[in-house]
């Protein structure tokens, strides 16, 4: 009689090996050096300036183009009080780099979501393996258990706590549960594993990622 496995593997992608990460990442940085060189007078983020400069730039999609007009054709308007080239090469920048800026975030957004794909499935298999470790640690392999368990508890309870919303939010949909967010091979092993150890399940594995600061 054929004995069945218990225990079928999933497809899983395969790894890429480190130098060819090393390889990969060393050409993307050089890539983006090389995107803010072509780009006239780039500034880098700056988020004790970005409140100002938002507010300035918000009014100036509308307002620079009549602005120009009536600078144009009055002749009253002082001289110097506005520039007309330097608000004219502003919406070239715009018109010209905007439609770039949204497909370089949307490949960053691409990019993370790549990079999150990656840690998901294997932190799905660390959750399995930290509940199934809680379990064993009760047998006769609970000495050599104990000290990985205890650094893996204390990663799991710091993960959940950074999870946690604040108080003022409203609460979360009804049914919306850590169990619900879990695979479903994951979900029969958390159920009533976690009352003992005085932790608040996250409403989703996945928000602990996303609650990275």
């Amino acid at each position: 009689m054929e004995s069945s496995n218990t225990n079928p593997q999933t497809d899983t992608p395969a790894a890429t090996d480190a130098q060819s990460l090393d390889a990969i990442a060393s050409q993307l940085l050089d890539i983006i050096s090389k995107l803010e060189n072509l780009i006239p007078d780039f500034e880098p983020h700056d988020k004790r300036e970005i409140k100002r400069v938002a507010a300035s730039a918000k009014f100036a999609h509308e307002l620079i183009a009549p602005t120009v007009t009536i600078v144009t054709a009055v002749p009253s308007v002082p001289q110097g009080i506005f520039n007309i080239a330097l608000a004219n090469d502003a919406l070239a920048v715009r018109d010209q780099l905007r439609p770039i800026a949204q497909r370089l975030a949307a490949f960053t957004q691409g990019l993370e979501y790549t990079i999150d794909t990656k840690l998901a499935a294997a932190g799905e298999d660390a959750l399995q393996t930290y509940h199934w470790a809680k379990r064993a640690a009760h047998g006769p392999s609970g000495a050599a258990l104990n000290p990985y368990l205890d650094e893996m508890r204390r990663v799991v309870k710091r993960a959940i706590n950074r999870s946690k919303k604040p108080k003022s939010e409203p609460p979360p949909l009804q049914g919306q549960s850590f169990m619900a967010a879990l695979p479903p091979r994951l979900a029969e092993n958390v159920a009533g594993d976690d009352a003992d150890d005085g932790v608040e399940l996250p409403e989703s594995y996945y928000k602990v990622a996303e609650d990275e600061p």
